[in-house]
């Protein structure tokens, strides 16, 4: 027994032995790819080196059945010419999408963080073309829901005051007083949200359509000028003028006159009444809003004795003026500084222009539209006789009163729309990386530059059909041969890609490797296409993930990768690379330089081999020593 026993513990003394030998060699050949690394601080510690970065943009153009498109620019991106603002040719948005259907937009877009302004721009009809605002708070907001209000005398029909005298020796009143910036307030004036069954901004992109907005000479309007003032054929006619869009680079003031029908009228001797004083968006870069589309103002008529009425009696005629920059440079911030102080104010009579012929030419046009039955009132404050600078509808009650059958027309063409095309948002930027990594290097950043440009296209609901990727390797002052890459994410890599050639789509891996050797391929251009089936909205669209493959060999796995800063190696890497050395999240641990930076523009000039980058770039090192907050733009020298 006591034989047995000892056998039985000398066994087991084995057995413990063995496990343990065979522990230790499990142990050792477990592979850990984070044995003997220094611990790594958080990653919120170091600086990303970014660029850009996310700003909530809320927009409420306060509308009702309209998508309008918005585009967001870093520099403003109108001009004038020959008095008329124009788009400038060859700007990109750094952002676009549509609107909901009231005209409201909340969300994230990327921008450079060297902005601290953005222009807000529309190409529709009826609201402001563009507006510069601030970003604050790391947020851009344009609310024109947000009245402010202008503490302005209003009219009532009740009113003994009106009309308020302005200028005696012009014969010129004014149906309202008016704030700052020509502001004027909700019992002035109404809106009008529809026309029968189309809102005021499907009429009015039906106008830009008729019209052409862009110069076009829309003088064929004007006929033998006998239709352009409204002739009124029956007793206590209610006419009331709506406000529909402004095109020009003046700030106008416009109203009415009326006289007899049939009779010859001096402009000069008329006494005029203004409507509006300053026929315009917004004042002061959007800050204070003016006039939306829609609004809408009842015209008085004035008897004999100066008494007001809300109908016109039948036999008259109502005419139109405008001061073509008026209210900039005549009648001043508000009436009551011009009443006070009428010296420092020149009302610049010369730029009067009115709907009876003066030289043989009218101001205006007027044309009936018969899908709505409203006739559209045109002006033209300059010389290129588009006739759209400023545009506006009548409304008559009874309507048949002002019907005049020799009147141009805009025929009733249902209610089709033409199919537009897809919009599309174009992304441009560099790429530099250093092929050194893991090990500290010159921090050149000119191993590997490649230049990008990625098209979104989009339609009226945002939803994302395709995307275009072009990638042109423009310097490689690398030792090695270098692949250059982009990982999709898996569920928005596309339902048809087209690939360049010698392009490999690395499913295991959710990337594309654009090209195998940036050294021998400089200046060409790669191009990726790939299509959606509506699967997402373009607000859901990922960020790629570029990076370059140091000595690349196609189908290796254990390879050297190269990320921009707290992005994420593939599964295809050499894990045991990632901080070690003087790797921190792909920065060096000092937090001085990248391994790879995403550059917000094309034409970046390298520096000069083995040259820090902030040898040649000085601003780079306050840049990153701010943590981003200084020199923002110092890759702009």
């Amino acid at each position: 027994m006591k034989q047995n026993r000892l056998i039985s513990i000398g066994t087991f003394i084995l057995v413990l032995a063995l496990s343990g030998l065979m522990t230790g060699c499990m142990e050792k050949d477990v592979y850990d790819p984070n044995r003997e690394k220094e611990p790594l601080p958080d990653p919120d510690k170091y600086f990303g080196f970014e660029m850009r970065s996310d700003v909530r943009l809320s927009v409420n153009y306060d509308i009702y059945g309209f998508t309008p498109l918005i585009e967001i620019y870093g520099e403003n991106p109108m001009e004038t010419v020959e008095g008329t603002p124009i788009k400038k040719e060859g700007i990109e948005a750094l952002f676009k999408t549509y609107t909901d259907n009231s005209g409201k937009y909340e969300g994230k877009m990327q921008l450079p963080t060297y902005l601290n302004k953005v222009y807000l721009y529309t190409a529709t009809w009826g609201l402001p073309g563009c507006i510069e605002l601030e970003i604050k708070d790391n947020a851009v907001i344009f609310d024109m829901s947000a009245k402010s209000n202008p503490k302005t005398k209003s009219v009532t029909r009740a009113s003994s005051d009106v009309p308020y005298l302005v200028n005696k020796s012009q014969n010129l009143y004014s149906l309202c007083y008016w704030g700052e910036g020509g502001q004027l307030d909700s019992q002035y004036m109404t809106k009008e949200k529809n026309i029968g069954n189309e809102s005021i901004l499907d009429l009015t992109d039906r106008m830009k359509t008729f019209f052409n907005k862009g110069g076009q000479d829309n003088s064929k309007l004007l006929g033998n000028g006998k239709t352009i003032n409204i002739s009124i054929k029956e007793d206590n006619t209610a006419l009331n003028l709506i406000f529909l869009n402004r095109s020009a680079s003046y700030n106008n003031t416009f109203g009415y006159y009326f006289y007899k029908t049939g009779t010859s009228v001096d402009v000069d001797q008329v006494r005029k009444y203004i409507i509006f004083p300053n026929v315009s968006f917004d004042w002061y870069g959007g800050q204070i809003l003016i006039l939306e589309s829609g609004n809408k103002v009842r015209l008085l008529y004035f008897d004999e004795d100066g008494q007001a009425h809300d109908t016109f009696p039948a036999g008259y005629t109502v005419g139109w003026f405008l001061y073509a920059d008026g209210f900039k440079n005549g009648y001043g911030n508000n009436l009551e500084d011009y009443l006070k102080l009428p010296d420092l104010y020149n009302p610049y009579n010369s730029n009067l222009r009115t709907s009876n012929p003066q030289n043989n030419m009218s101001a205006f046009v007027s044309v009936k539209d018969q899908k709505s039955g409203k006739t559209i009132l045109g002006a033209e404050d300059g010389v290129n006789q588009s006739y759209c600078d400023l545009l506006f509808y009548v409304d008559a009650t009874p309507g048949s009163s002002i019907d005049d059958p020799e009147r141009p027309s805009i025929p009733d063409e249902g209610d089709k729309e033409e199919p537009k095309p897809d919009e599309d948002e174009n992304v441009t930027g560099t790429l530099a990386f250093e092929d050194i990594w893991p090990s500290g290097g010159d921090y050149d950043m000119n191993d590997v530059i490649v230049e990008y440009e990625r098209k979104v296209y989009f339609d009226k609901k945002n939803i994302v059909t395709k995307i275009v990727d072009e990638f042109t390797p423009v310097h490689d002052g690398a030792t090695y041969v270098n692949a250059f890459a982009y990982q999709i994410d898996a569920a928005q890599i596309g339902d048809k890609i087209t690939l360049p050639e010698g392009a490999i789509l690395e499913k295991e891996t959710s990337s594309i490797i654009v090209m195998s050797n940036a050294k021998q391929n400089i200046g060409n251009k790669y191009v990726v296409t790939r299509e959606f089936n509506g699967s997402f909205l373009k607000n859901q669209l990922l960020s790629y993930n570029p990076y370059i493959i140091v000595k690349y060999s196609q189908g290796e796995q254990n390879r050297t990768e190269v990320h921009l800063p707290k992005h994420k190696a593939t599964a295809y890497a050499n894990q045991s690379l990632i901080g070690s050395n003087d790797d921190a999240y792909y920065i060096d641990r000092k937090g001085a330089y990248p391994f790879a930076i995403d550059i917000p523009m094309l034409g970046f000039t390298p520096v000069t081999e083995r040259n820090r980058i902030d040898s040649q770039y000085p601003g780079f090192a306050t840049w990153a020593k701010s943590m981003g907050n200084d020199c923002k733009d110092w890759y702009k020298k």
